[in-house]
C-alpha cells in the first residue's frame, strides 16, 4: 500500500473514530460478496448480522464514507468490521475484518479506486503474515507475499495469467537474496538471479553454495506439490 494511501486511510479512520455524524442504526443487512478478489459494486463486505451498525459521514454531503459494526461482549461492544469510502464516489474502497480482541485479522483494498480488490492482507497477533494481490485488476490473485513480523521473506508469482505459479524471490532479514523464474511451464524453477553477496552474509561462503542447489531442487519439488 502507497505511502499516501497509508495517510489517507490513518486520517479517514482516525476522523471516523472522533465521531463526526454519526448515525447508528440495527439491521440485518446483505450479505458480502464471496471470494477474496473481485468487483465491490454497491455490495458492503461487512456483515451486520443484527449487531449495531454506526455510520460516518465525513465530508458532510449526506452520504456515509465510513461504516463499522459492533458485536456485544460481556464488557459492553467489539468492532467486528470497519469499511470505508477513501475517495468519497460513493463505492466503499477498504474493508477491515476484526478478530474477538479487535485486532485486525484480514483487511481487502481497492488501491486504484476501479471497483475491484487489488490486495487482501491477512494478519495474526494483529501483525500481517500473508498478503494476496492483483496486479493486473483482472480478478485474479497472481501474487502472494508471505511475511515474519511484517517483513517480507517469500513472494510467489503467476507472471502470465495461466494460474501457475512461475516466479518466486526469497528474502532474508528483509533483503532479496534470490529470485526465480519458470521459463518453460513445468512448474519448476529453471532461472535463477541471486545477489551473492547477500546470501554469503546470511549463509557463509561454504553454506550458500549448498543452500542454493537444495532450494532449487526443492523449489521444483513445491510446485509440483501445489500443483497437485
Amino acid at each position: 500500500m502507497s505511502r499516501a494511501l497509508l495517510l489517507l486511510v490513518a486520517f479517514v479512520f482516525a476522523a471516523a473514530g472522533c465521531g463526526g455524524a454519526e448515525a447508528e442504526v440495527k439491521t440485518g443487512g446483505g450479505k458480502s460478496k464471496k471470494g477474496a478478489m473481485g468487483k465491490i459494486g454497491g455490495q458492503t463486505r461487512c456483515e451486520t448480522g443484527g449487531n449495531r451498525e454506526a455510520m460516518v459521514d465525513l465530508n458532510q454531503d449526506g452520504q456515509a464514507d465510513v461504516r463499522k459494526v459492533y458485536a456485544p461482549t460481556p464488557e459492553g461492544e467489539r468492532i467486528v468490521c470497519r469499511e470505508a469510502d477513501l475517495n468519497f464516489d460513493g463505492i466503499k474502497d477498504i474493508f477491515i475484518f476484526f478478530d474477538d480482541d479487535s485486532r485486525p485479522k484480514r483487511d481487502e483494498v481497492d488501491l486504484d479506486y476501479d471497483g475491484t480488490i487489488d490486495i487482501v492482507s491477512i494478519y495474526a497477533n494483529g501483525k500481517v503474515v500473508k498478503q494476496e494481490l492483483d496486479t493486473n485488476s483482472d480478478g485474479m490473485i497472481d501474487r502472494v507475499r508471505i511475511l515474519q513480523d511484517e517483513i517480507p521473506t517469500k513472494v510467489e508469482g503467476d507472471t502470465d495469467g495461466d494460474g501457475r505459479i512461475d516466479y518466486w524471490e526469497y528474502y532474508e532479514g528483509g533483503k532479496l537474496i534470490r529470485v526465480g523464474m519458470d521459463t518453460d511451464g513445468d512448474g519448476r524453477a529453471d532461472q535463477w538471479n541471486r545477489d551473492e553477496e547477500t546470501e554469503a552474509e546470511v549463509y557463509g561462503e561454504d553454506e550458500e553454495e549448498d543452500e542454493g542447489e537444495e532450494g532449487e531442487e526443492g523449489e521444483g519439488e513445491e510446485a509440483e506439490t501445489e500443483e497437485g
